[in-house]
């Protein structure tokens, strides 16, 4: 092999190796570029979760603060009930009761009934409870029961009067408007509750009660003064004795003796 052959063997190999080398290159840039991709769409990644993260943080912040207001807002606010109830155990009547358990004002408080109310007691008092409770209530202060008269136990007797009712309430507080308050009302679930505190059973009661302390008082005063109600009805034996034996000398009929 002479010189030429060995000046182009050279030649070849040198272009071999740099395509080598370049084809390295290449593939180094490649690997390099695909890395620095790979890292862009991470750190999108990154940055879209930290996104949804901030949103989802500001979200839940709304949410606490809209909370708290919803909170703050509903301690301060006016609630008026509406209830049908029994005046007092031992009476047996029954009354509608509008009452503001909140801590504020209660101002124009409407009330809506359905079906609207009806009383046994007669057509008066029948207009007298609609009436009343189609009035607005203009100021209803913390505290206030207002009370009207509906019907007695002989309610449950009459088939024909509804004993459900349901109660719609809108009233306004401090901050405005309240949200609307609905009570589904139904004593005849309760009547028999009502029936077995008739209006004389609380004083039959309390009229047993004091029978039998007085029994208990005069058994106890028997007892500790026994001897001396032996010697009293003695003396009154004898003297019931000494009259009559008067009465015998004298010639006059025996006396009936006292007790």
């Amino acid at each position: 092999m002479d010189a030429g052959d060995w000046i182009a063997l050279s030649t070849g190999a040198a272009s071999v190796g740099a395509a080598a080398i370049a084809i390295w290159q290449a593939r180094t840039a490649s690997a390099s570029a695909s890395h620095s991709e790979k890292q862009a769409r991470a750190a999108d990644e990154q940055v879209r979760v930290a996104n949804e993260q901030l949103q989802q943080a500001e979200r839940l912040h709304r949410e606490q603060l809209a909370l708290a207001e919803r909170i703050h807002r509903e301690q301060n606010e006016p609630y008026v009930i509406v209830d049908i109830q029994p005046s007092d155990p031992a009476s047996g009547t029954l009354v509608v009761v509008i009452e503001n358990i909140g801590p504020t004002v209660a101002r124009n408080v409407r009330i809506s009934c359905d079906p609207p109310l009806v009383s046994g007691w007669g057509d008066d008092l029948t207009e007298m409870l609609q009436r009343a409770l189609s009035r607005a209530i203009p100021m209803l202060p913390p505290g206030r029961r207002l009370e009207f008269l509906l019907d007695n136990q002989d309610r449950f007797e009459n088939s024909d009067l509804p004993t459900a009712y349901t109660f719609t309430v809108e009233s306004e507080g401090p901050s405005g408007s309240v949200e609307s308050l609905e009570y589904v009302v139904d004593f005849g679930t309760w009547a028999e509750s009502l029936m077995k505190n008739r209006p004389t059973k609380q004083i039959e009661e309390k009229l047993g009660k004091i029978q039998n302390a007085v029994k208990a008082l005069s058994d106890s005063y028997k007892l500790a003064n026994a001897p001396s109600i032996r010697t009293e009805h003695e003396h009154r034996r004898d003297l019931i004795r000494q009259q009559r034996e008067a009465r015998s000398n004298n010639g006059e009929p025996p006396a009936l003796p006292t007790q």
